[in-house]
């Protein structure tokens, strides 16, 4: 779990610094722009994916009521 969550970390933060990049760089240097663009965008799938494992595993491993009349 901590590795998911390093991992979370790591990819949010490509995500913001590329994605600044990105939207920053001139428009004279389209490619390196792609670039930027195409490692944030990595950096996002990561980190949803990351996100979403971590949530999955602790809904696993939280504790569930046996009572049936629960609100």
């Amino acid at each position: 779990m901590k590795t998911l969550a390093n991992i979370n970390v790591l990819a949010w933060a490509t995500f913001w610094v590329f994605g600044f990049l990105a939207v920053t760089e001139s428009p004279a240097n389209a490619m390196t722009m792609s670039v930027y663009a195409l490692v944030a965008f990595a950096g996002l799938a990561t980190g949803i994916r990351c996100y979403i494992k971590i949530c999955r595993i602790g809904d696993a491993l939280a504790p569930r009521s046996t009572q049936l009349n629960e609100v």
